[in-house]
């Protein structure tokens, strides 16, 4: 029997409607690539590992990591947001890949992180401490930016990674603080001439600096955050003494897909995401490793990357800074 053609129309529709909740709830059939834009043992790394097996068990499918390191984390996020979008290709990217380097930190990004990227939900953030050696006599962030202003030319600092250049660019500039910056390939050998006496000051990662601190060898004058962080408590924010609070320039991750996945595919791995960043013992891994759990809505996470590109599109401009 020939169907008449306005009635094919309709068929047809209604076709399409039924068959997305069932390639939805069909999904996943095979395993998932979860690309990590950094090497393996890295901080990025750590965490998706640590995701990777409790997604795996509510998934029914492996999420398996793919390390792909480069140009500052942009290589993996634009293999992400070059991919087929049909959710099997995941990325934890960083606030590196999602706002700094598109941002101009770094040359060469051929993707834009609004486009072409769809947002399945923050993850977690790295937060700063500023410290000080034990020959400088100031305990609390206001009392260091006073201390450097008396002695102009004095005190040195040190940065270890891109957060730590741009909080100490940012308070140098803010304050008007004559202090020389001496900066380093990464953190510890920073934080080794800290002790020394080489450097006075540095703004450091919570994650490397904890270890020293609870040792007694640095000691923290402030956290650059609007509250205080968990892994120090005891430590004052900048606002506490006084001070204005930095712009957000901690780390963060986001689990992202390339842009046109699914609406259903995306929200089921936010569900099961925000169930697992509230799991205890998740938390608690996290917190071992300096990392905060900031689960959010699809839209929190999509709205906070464009703010902060914003705050490093003018940070990058400020303080010119190029990564190396």
């Amino acid at each position: 029997m020939k169907i008449a053609p306005w009635l094919a129309g309709i068929v047809a529709s209604v076709s399409l409607v039924l068959a997305a909740p069932a390639a939805a709830q069909s999904y996943p059939s095979k395993p998932i690539r979860f690309v990590v834009p950094y090497a393996a043992g890295s901080a990025s790394d750590i965490l998706a590992r640590t995701l990777a097996e409790p997604l795996s068990k509510a998934m029914g499918q492996p999420f398996i990591v793919d390390n792909k390191p480069g140009n500052n984390s942009t290589l993996g996020t634009q293999f992400t947001a070059r991919s087929a979008p049909d959710g099997y290709t995941l990325a934890l990217a960083t606030n590196s890949g999602l706002a700094a380097s598109p941002g101009g930190l770094t040359g060469g990004v051929q993707y834009d992180p609004v486009k072409d990227l769809g947002y399945v939900g923050l993850v977690g953030s790295i937060y700063y401490v500023w410290i000080v050696n034990d020959g400088v006599p100031a305990r609390n962030a206001r009392e260091l930016i006073d201390l450097i202003k008396a002695n102009p030319g004095k005190y040195n600092y040190a940065s270890g990674n891109t957060g730590g250049i741009s909080f100490g660019g940012h308070i140098r500039n803010a304050y008007g603080l004559d202090m020389t910056h001496v900066p380093y390939k990464s953190t510890p050998p920073a934080l080794v001439d800290l002790i020394g006496g080489q450097v006075q000051v540095m703004m450091a990662d919570v994650a490397s600096a904890l270890p020293m601190i609870r040792a007694g060898k640095v000691r923290a004058v402030g956290v650059p955050s609007a509250q205080r962080n968990p892994l120090l408590p005891e430590v004052p924010t900048f606002a506490e003494n006084g001070l204005q609070t930095p712009p957000d320039m901690r780390g963060w991750w986001a689990v992202v897909a390339p842009a046109g996945t699914s609406e259903d595919i995306l929200n089921r791995l936010n569900g099961e995401l925000v169930k697992i960043l509230n799991m205890a013992s998740v938390k608690a891994t996290l917190l071992q490793n300096g990392i905060v759990a900031t689960p959010s809505t699809r839209q929190q996470a999509a709205q906070y990357q464009k703010e902060q590109l914003q705050v490093w599109t003018n940070i990058v401009t400020d303080l010119n800074l190029k990564a190396e």
